[in-house]
């Protein structure tokens, strides 16, 4: 496809993942990460690891299964455990406790990607990730550092900022006058949605989707995004308020574009290209079965899969830094000229 025609394709993606947030932003949301995210993880998987991974060192890939499994074992264990035992001290322990702990994993594993990306001498890498765990501990008792790491990081920033920044970074190689406007429209976004008229009653939402929000706590995203731009406290959360229905809005249409716009990038990285026919069948195998765990029970698939999205995740913080240089680059040099 001409890059001409791909900057359209996605001005008409972000336009309709715009619409369908406005028009349903908790439901659009749930069915994005039930379905569209599953195939995301997977096939970003399989490209950034025929990729190696970014990086030239091996100890990255350990640090990225390590940090997932960590991070992702607190709500498995939550999972598993019957209820008669869920408020046993050592059950509350690792569900309530570690997960703040398990927040260093995140802030170690993008420092240490800036170290392997930016640096080719392994001692500065080393330096630079050892850099990442004492930083992590001094940082341990900053409640900003809990929100912006545990909380933004892997959501919004990972699927709003760092989809921008890799749009730009694509951008400066195609010198794309459309694709610069669709740039300029992701950034816009948030400010259109603020001037939204939006009727509470127009929002009415089923038995299942609350219930699926509050017994995954999917709310809380929402109400810290409240708490950041300094309209509540973080601990209040209502579906018919106006604020969370808006904040709910750029929610939903973050998480559909990001992933829109990696299949819609097919042409442009060739990641179908490392597509055997053995790993789409594996791949379309797994994806199917994501998506039906999700619709049997969506608490037992959003558990189950957040191994995998945590990975998708960590592997993607190479890729975020090289855009965010090359962006850097591009900067400098034409202040220099």
């Amino acid at each position: 496809m001409k890059t001409a025609n791909l900057d359209l394709l996605n001005t008409g993606l972000i336009v309709l993942s715009f619409f369908l947030a406005y028009w349903l932003p908790f439901e659009l949301f749930l069915f994005s990460y039930a379905v569209l995210g599953p195939l995301h993880y997977l096939t970003e998987i399989n490209w950034i690891r025929d990729k190696n991974y970014f990086v030239a060192s091996k100890f990255w890939i350990y640090i990225v299964v390590i940090s997932a499994i960590l991070i992702s074992f607190p709500p498995l264990v939550r999972l598993i455990t019957p209820e008669e035992h869920i408020n046993s001290e050592t059950i509350l322990f690792i569900t309530n406790v570690l997960p703040a702990y398990f927040n260093a994993c995140l802030f170690i594993s993008i420092v240490g990607a800036i170290g392997f990306t930016v640096f080719k001498n392994t001692t500065y890498q080393y330096i630079t990730f050892a850099l990442g765990c004492v930083l992590a501990v001094v940082f341990h008792n900053l409640s900003i550092y809990h929100l912006l790491v545990g909380i933004f990081l892997p959501t919004v920033i990972h699927v709003y900022i760092f989809t921008i920044l890799f749009m730009w970074y694509g951008n400066l190689k195609s010198k794309s006058r459309i694709g610069s406007f669709n740039v300029i429209l992701m950034f816009l976004a948030p400010v259109f949605i603020i001037f939204l008229t939006v009727r509470p009653f127009d929002y009415i939402l089923g038995f299942d989707t609350k219930n699926i929000y509050q017994d995954n706590m999917l709310f809380i995203l929402n109400a810290k995004i409240s708490q950041a731009i300094g309209l509540t406290d973080g601990t209040r959360f209502s579906f018919e308020g106006k604020l969370f229905i808006k904040i709910q809005i750029f929610i939903a249409f973050a998480y559909t574009y990001h992933y829109l716009n990696w299949f819609s990038k097919t042409s442009v990285i060739g990641w179908h290209k490392r597509l055997t026919q053995k790993r789409s069948v594996i791949i379309v195998t797994m994806w199917i079965a994501s998506v039906a765990l999700y619709f049997y029970n969506y608490k037992i698939g959003f558990t189950l899969l957040l191994f995998l999205s945590f990975v998708h995740v960590f592997m993607e913080f190479p890729l975020n830094i090289l855009s965010i240089k090359g962006i850097g680059q591009s900067i400098f040099n034409s202040n220099k000229t």
